[in-house]
């Protein structure tokens, strides 16, 4: 049950703080969608526990800086791609084979995929993403792991 308040608590400072509105109203409606949010979670048995959660989000600002740094980079890349008048494209689908132990960690790991530009997660199986790279360079980006890498530390002793 205290993990069920502080899960609501938590996910209605957030509306709160992203919605910037507080009239009643709306104020209600923030409420509603943040209780229906706790019990899906809680029904589709989703939910890890707070301590997990913790220390998961305690690493984030070590990783979203290095994420956006390769979101750059990789966006400069593809427009140089788009802007070369030799079109240097190579568009290709790559396997990769994530070493992620949660559901959490794999879904950081593909999100993270899709928004570095130049590469789109297209399906994720038990044991494998597949990713369409639009150059050489974007899918030995995926090949060589670094995003991997980063998310499996990222989730480390949450189990």
């Amino acid at each position: 049950m205290k993990t069920v308040i502080l899960s609501f608590t938590s996910l209605f400072l957030l509306w709160l703080l992203l919605s910037g509105y507080f009239k009643a109203n709306l104020t209600i409606f923030g409420i509603i969608s943040c209780t229906l949010v706790t019990y899906i979670s809680i029904k589709l048995k989703i939910y890890s526990s707070h301590h997990e959660r913790i220390k998961f989000n305690l690493r984030l600002p070590f990783y979203i800086p290095w994420l956006l740094k390769e979101i750059t980079k990789s966006n400069l890349h593809v427009a140089r791609c788009i802007l070369d008048s030799n079109n240097r494209t190579q568009p290709q689908v790559v396997y990769s084979k994530p070493s992620q132990k949660t559901n959490t960690g794999l879904a950081v790991y593909a999100n993270s995929i899709t928004l570095t530009p130049g590469t789109i997660s297209i399906d994720i199986n038990d044991n494998e993403i597949l990713v369409h790279a639009l150059t050489n360079h974007t899918a030995q980006g995926i090949i060589n792991g670094d995003i991997d890498k980063r998310v499996t530390k990222l989730e480390s002793g949450i189990h």
